[in-house]
């Protein structure tokens, strides 16, 4: 029997409790040590005060961003493996995940043995990033082009509206037009 310590562990942070619960039930069958968050803060106090090899991040938390996450873990646990798991995914948040240090990024939803290799592996699969409809929209491009201007405001949306050439009101109704950020 092998030990718990000897195990690989994996921390599965996602605000969809059965989504987690399921993903890891399939992680446990295959002989991985599972830990679980919903929320940000759960999943630090659970880096903080576990050895782990992976982590598999949503970056939609309960109106939290998953993106902010990724170099928190990283202060925390230089070793760790970061692999994203979102049902919105986009080429501009791969780039920036990856840019803070996430070893892969896979849009959901995905087969558990991608997952795994993802886990294992650096090989960023373009089709694993690709809209989940396979096919790109004008309106995908402006809310990735939006989500791009927010982050090199900092979020403060007056600012993106004076970069974009447009009203404050009208950024936010652009906003509203979008599921929130990943």
């Amino acid at each position: 029997m092998v030990s718990e310590q000897m195990k690989p562990s994996v921390l599965l942070v996602d605000d969809v409790q059965s989504f987690r619960e399921t993903l890891g039930l399939e992680f446990e069958e295959r002989g991985y040590r599972v830990f679980q968050a919903a929320t940000a803060s759960e999943a630090l106090t659970i880096v903080e005060s576990n050895e782990l090899m992976f982590v598999v991040l949503d970056l939609r938390l309960l109106g939290e961003d998953g993106h902010e996450l990724i170099p928190r873990f990283k202060t925390l646990r230089p070793d760790v493996r970061i692999v994203i798991l979102t049902g919105y995914g986009s080429v501009a948040s791969a780039v920036h995940a990856i840019r803070l240090g996430a070893a892969n990024y896979l849009t959901k939803p995905v087969r558990m043995e991608r997952l795994e290799r993802a886990l294992w592996s650096d090989d960023l699969d373009p089709e694993d990033v690709a809209a989940p409809e396979g096919r790109e929209s004008i309106a995908r491009h402006e809310r990735e082009y939006l989500e791009y201007v927010l982050r090199q405001c900092d979020g403060n949306i007056t600012r993106a509206a004076e970069w974009l050439g447009i009203h404050r009101q009208s950024l936010q109704r652009k906003l509203r037009k979008f599921p929130p950020s990943e």
